[in-house]
């Protein structure tokens, strides 16, 4: 298993309901995976070595949701939760997604939660 998938990993085990947003907390019920991109996204970015290629992108799914992953300048992507569409024969919103910084400076309070978890 590489650097890559050893962290997505990590995070995918760390995630848990508290995480989520409240609005994605009362209509995840079935896919685990729903609602956590952000804070997964944010994590990895922080986890990886300080010089990774690797850029914040987000795009709008077909049901008008917000989906985020990360993406270096070839295309290649990291995207730990896109399990949330697979499950469902869905595409990720890759085609219109755009390259785009987190919401904060640093780590948010969520994405700081699920680091120290990993931490540990």
């Amino acid at each position: 298993m590489n650097e890559i998938e050893n962290l997505v990993q990590k995070v995918q085990s760390n995630l848990s309901p508290d995480l989520l947003k409240p609005i994605y907390r009362e209509t995840n019920k079935t896919n685990p995976m729903f609602g956590h991109c952000y804070v997964a996204t944010e994590c990895i970015y922080y986890l990886l070595e300080r010089d990774h290629p690797y850029r914040p992108h987000w795009g709008k799914d077909e049901d008008g949701i917000t989906h985020w992953w990360l993406e270096d300048k070839s295309g290649n992507r990291i995207d730990a939760t896109r399990e949330q569409y697979d499950s469902v024969n869905k595409s990720p919103p890759y085609d219109n997604g755009r390259n785009a910084w987190f919401l904060t400076n640093k780590p948010s309070k969520r994405t700081q939660k699920l680091l120290n978890r990993i931490a540990q």
